[in-house]
């Protein structure tokens, strides 16, 4: 039996390097672990750390590979750390003024206030417009700029427990996620132990009813 077929080749030129790319941050990720390991590290990100003590000087300056003092010596005075790209903290300036400073990922940096982050922290959800929202296609690599109005809210992938991140877990493939204590995972469970408590202990006294009628 012949068919008629029409399939296109599958085949598609990827106009980057993915291997530099991969090579990159490959190598950043192993810079990073020293700032990550570090007990007075309290966030890191792509290139970056917040700690509660000073780093080594060192470590600081406009060389490759060294990091850069983004407040130029000033001291966090508050901080909020919601997740991964979730953070908003802020400082005195040399005038004693409050600045702000916000990382949300989908809104644009700084945009929100630190009273917005407290919201988020309470698992609030905020409503927000964003005129550059860029879309990246992967079929001719074409990025495209758009205005749209999203929702934000502190993410829950991961759990935190006394100020600690527990890393996913995966198993088989699927990501395997904790229970939070009162959430529907948690009192589903509790549930199912509670059915089959009853259901055993229904099944104890048959059996001794049967075993001992009298």
């Amino acid at each position: 039996m012949l068919c008629d077929s029409n399939i296109k080749s599958t085949n598609r030129i990827v106009m980057s390097n993915v291997a530099i790319a991969a090579a990159v941050t490959a190598y950043a990720r192993i810079h990073m672990i020293p700032f990550k390991i570090d007990p007075n590290t309290l966030y890191t990100d792509t290139d970056s750390s917040f700690t509660s003590k000073p780093i080594d000087p060192s470590l600081i300056g406009d060389q490759l590979g060294q990091m850069k003092d983004e407040l130029n010596g000033k001291t966090i005075e508050e901080a909020l750390f919601l997740g991964i790209k979730k953070y908003g903290y802020w400082y005195l300036d040399d005038n004693d003024n409050k600045t702000i400073s916000s990382v949300f990922a989908g809104v644009r940096r700084n945009s929100l206030s630190f009273d917005e982050i407290i919201e988020l922290y309470k698992d609030y959800k905020l409503h927000k417009h964003n005129d550059n929202r860029f879309y990246h296609s992967f079929n001719n690599l074409n990025i495209s700029i758009k205005s749209v109005n999203i929702f934000i809210q502190k993410s829950d992938s991961k759990l935190l427990v006394d100020n600690n991140y527990i890393p996913l877990h995966i198993i088989n493939g699927r990501l395997n996620k904790p229970f939070n204590v009162g959430g529907r995972q948690f009192n589903y469970l509790i549930s199912k132990i509670f059915k089959f408590h009853c259901f055993y202990k229904y099944l104890y006294f048959e059996l001794i009813k049967l075993i001992n009628p009298y």
